[in-house]
């Protein structure tokens, strides 16, 4: 029998990693209008958001949701002159931007690979001049973890016998374990965002895997051979 004072105690990490198909995308789409008075900006800006709602809740497809979450209006200040630059800005004109949620969870990956580009295209059609892109994502992103969590304690006991082997020494077995953190749960494939402009356009968009990664760090109780 191993006496108690005859261990030591080493400290590895274990990694594991496991990656799935999305099942959800999201994006938001923007419409911003400048005009020469405030009420021109915003009604604009108002009008051409209802066209993009209409056209996205138009594709009928199941379970999308659709709402507006941002609208914002600032003035447009002319163009400082050295002469000007003590005196207040003259206000030459009015922007409006409004911005419109799209959310479509638990799909089959055909399903996001097809309506990813028809929500696109529908939204910038529209109206929309801006895009943050496609975010592909995982719904319950929390069993993905757990089985990257699983993972990571057999590579934490792959390393302890690396160790033993290499130290010849004899593994004895696990002290304590602790989970390092959800390292990479959210990680999502992400389309180039920024200003599209407004011609009807067809988008190829092939949904990449979702890696989500797990960390462990366990302490092992190792004896001399």
């Amino acid at each position: 029998m191993v006496k108690s004072t005859d261990l030591q105690v080493v400290e590895v990490e274990g990694s594991g990693a496991v990656s799935l198909p999305p099942d959800s995308l999201r994006t938001n789409v923007s419409v911003e209008i400048r005009g020469e008075s405030l009420e021109a900006a915003r009604e604009e800006a108002a009008a051409r958001t209802r066209a993009i709602v209409s056209a996205l809740e138009g594709l009928q497809i199941p379970s999308l949701q659709v709402r507006n979450v941002g609208v914002s209006v600032s003035p447009i200040p002319e163009g400082d002159t050295e002469r000007d630059r003590l005196a207040p800005p003259r206000i030459i004109g009015y922007e409006a931007t409004s911005t419109v949620s799209v959310i479509l969870e638990g799909a089959p990956l055909d399903v996001l690979r097809v309506e990813s580009s028809r929500i696109l295209e529908a939204a910038l059609s529209a109206g929309a001049n801006q895009t943050s892109g496609i975010h592909f994502f995982l719904s319950a992103p929390q069993e993905a973890y757990r089985a990257a969590l699983k993972a990571s304690i057999v590579d934490a006991e792959r390393n302890a016998g690396a160790i033993a082997e290499a130290a010849r020494l004899k593994l004895v077995g696990w002290r304590s374990v602790s989970s390092a953190g959800e390292d990479d749960v959210g990680r999502a494939f992400q389309m180039a965002a920024g200003r599209i402009g407004p011609r009807s356009t067809t988008f190829p968009i092939e949904p990449g895997e979702i890696e989500v990664t797990a960390t462990v760090r366990a302490r092992f109780r190792f004896a001399k051979r």
